[in-house]
């Protein structure tokens, strides 16, 4: 699968779960944080459509891990389920929970980058994880403005 490819999925499945959260939260708050982030997350996956639309960029190519496919699948299914489990329905808990599966994604996309020997790939790789870095900075900005207003 093309890295691009693979990231778009990762970052569309981010995004599916944040709404699905913001759809779930009880808290006024969380549903903004969460709308906020997904919000984000349509920016950023915006700017990997443009950059998967120029054809110099688009020929890398990566084998998606099985083990992550599945966890892809699980995540785009669900319900409510994950506020309930997570604790974050009436509370700022939520923030850890975005921030953790962020610096997950953040984490996937180092090691990817290591395994990646094109140095085309691996110059991609830092693209994605500037983007990813401002995301992580950006979900920190907001947190602090709903921790004041919460």
């Amino acid at each position: 699968m093309k890295i691009l490819d693979f990231v778009i999925d990762v970052e569309q499945a981010e995004q599916d779960l944040y709404r699905r959260l913001a759809n779930c939260s009880q808290d006024r708050t969380i549903q903004s944080i969460f709308e906020m982030i997904a919000a984000k997350e349509r920016i950023l996956l915006k700017k990997l459509q443009h950059l998967k639309e120029d054809p110099q960029k688009n020929s890398l190519e990566m084998h998606r891990e099985p083990k992550l496919q599945a966890q892809l699948c699980h995540a785009q299914t669900g319900n409510c389920e994950l506020i309930d489990e997570n604790d974050i329905s009436n509370d700022l808990n939520g923030y850890n929970y975005i921030l953790r599966t962020e610096q997950m994604v953040f984490n996937l996309y180092v090691k990817l980058k290591k395994r990646a020997e094109d140095p085309d790939a691996q110059a991609l790789f830092n693209l994605i994880l500037k983007e990813k870095q401002l995301e992580i900075e950006r979900i920190h900005a907001i947190y602090d403005v709903a921790r004041v207003i919460h």
